[in-house]
């Protein structure tokens, strides 16, 4: 029950704190936004500044890890609090919470809210009704990357069960 609870919370937080940073910068999530959105929003932002290909997987691997580093943290003591007290039992709790989070991130977020929501668009690709909600694809494969990523983490979190706990 708890870890059920810890699922709907974990989903809350974070459904609240990516769509307030998208609708408070949304050029800082410009790397989510389909092609063609990106693509139309610097032709008529000239002013926008386009990070290096190389500068710009960078700044994206070391925002994930530092992100992968809090969820870790957090994560950690949520399997605590559900009952985890080895690396199997702290291991399989973080990876069914990442599973429900990172499905409510697709189904909810990039599918349902970010696709619709006209206010969560970049300037000027308002219009572009056909590529925001047509991504599922790419919307897809970050879900499996994510999930990717969730085994490291969930590695990670079970690990500091069997240590901790």
């Amino acid at each position: 029950m708890v870890l059920f609870i810890e699922c709907i919370i974990g989903c809350i937080v974070f459904g609240v704190g990516i769509i307030s940073s998208v609708l408070a910068n949304k050029e800082f999530w410009i790397q989510d936004y389909p092609p063609m959105v990106q693509k139309r929003y610097i032709e008529l932002h000239p002013d926008y500044k386009v990070l290096a290909k190389k500068e710009e997987t960078k700044a994206l691997i070391i925002k994930k890890v530092l992100v992968c580093i809090l969820f870790i943290g957090l994560l950690s003591v949520m399997v605590y609090f559900a009952g985890a007290n080895s690396f199997i039992s702290g291991f399989a709790y973080c990876y069914v919470i990442w599973l429900v989070v990172n499905l409510f991130d697709l189904i909810v977020l990039d599918i349902g809210i970010l696709a619709y929501w006209k206010k969560t668009r970049l300037e000027g690709t308002e219009d572009m009704d056909k590529e925001y909600c047509g991504n599922y694809k790419k919307h897809i494969i970050d879900f499996g990357y994510g999930m990717g990523i969730g085994l490291v983490v969930a590695s990670i979190v079970g690990g500091v069960s069997a240590l901790l706990f």
